[in-house]
């Protein structure tokens, strides 16, 4: 998702920007599919997934919720999105700024969304609103406090560096890195019934989807970095040789699943007119 704050991977060509999304995919969809079956999606709902990306959580709930049912793929960014199911409507949406229809879903559903928004608070209430009485809104947060590079002779330096710039790009509006914590509470503050928290934090090497995952993300995002002045030309060689070498880990981002239900007393006072 792009925005005036500098999203840092907005100007990333198209096919690496779909690869890097495809490793995202292989790393957190199982996890999101057990937690959209455990919230019972079921033939006839009626979802929103803001920050569809590549489409492959869409593709699934339309599978889902069958012919009777329907998906709204909602992204700023909407290139990675052709050739979705029948009952999938593909929308670019800013939700920082467009409208949501107001209780028309049973899931809303995003993933590593809030944590580039100036104002994740806001947005959740525009999401939470879009839910019918009873609905539920899965959001998923990456948290890079055990973010960590070992395995490596440069790993503890380059760990540092790497939260040195996540504080920097923090104060600069870009991305919250540690965002993911603070995501249960800003939950809860919405209004919504909290109903499950899990926190998961990944850690492989070379060939692993995490590990490929921040690879990409990690270099992919470099000129851009270099560019604000957030990260300097010396670091690149160092991060080059760290992914390259075979021995190395990594550790995290974190990911933290939150999951919440529109209360249905909502509903009642609607009813009776309060």
């Amino acid at each position: 998702m792009s925005s005036d704050r500098g999203y840092v991977m907005a100007e990333t060509e198209a096919a690496a920007e779909s690869q890097r999304l495809a490793l995202l995919e292989s790393r957190a969809d199982a996890g999101t599919i057990g937690r959209l079956q455990r919230l019972g999606v079921a033939p006839g709902w009626r979802c929103l997934e803001v920050g569809a990306g590549r489409g492959s959580i869409a593709r699934w709930l339309a599978e889902q919720v069958g012919p009777e049912g329907s998906v709204v793929a909602a992204d700023i960014d909407t290139r990675f999105l052709d050739g979705m199911p029948d009952n999938v409507q593909v929308r670019i949406v800013d939700v920082r700024e467009d409208g949501l229809e107001t209780g028309a879903y049973d899931l809303v559903h995003c993933r590593a969304l809030w944590m580039h928004l100036g104002d994740p608070a806001a947005v959740l209430a525009r999401m939470a609103g879009a839910l019918r009485p009873g609905g539920v809104l899965l959001a998923e947060e990456g948290d890079y406090g055990l973010y960590h590079y070992g395995g490596h002779p440069d790993g503890d330096e380059l760990s540092e560096a790497a939260h040195r710039t996540f504080a920097v790009m923090r104060s600069a509006g870009i991305m919250d890195a540690y965002f993911g914590r603070r995501l249960p509470g800003t939950l809860a503050e919405s209004g919504l019934e909290l109903l499950g928290v899990e926190v998961e934090t990944p850690c492989g090497g070379p060939g692993d989807p995490g590990f490929e995952f921040a690879r990409a993300s990690v270099l992919d995002s470099l000129p851009r970095l270099i560019e604000a002045r957030v990260m300097g030309d010396g670091e690149v060689g160092r991060l080059e040789g760290f992914f390259g070498h075979p021995d190395s880990l990594v550790c995290g981002p974190s990911g933290v699943a939150v999951w919440g239900r529109r209360r249905q007393r909502e509903r009642e006072r609607q009813r009776d007119g309060v």
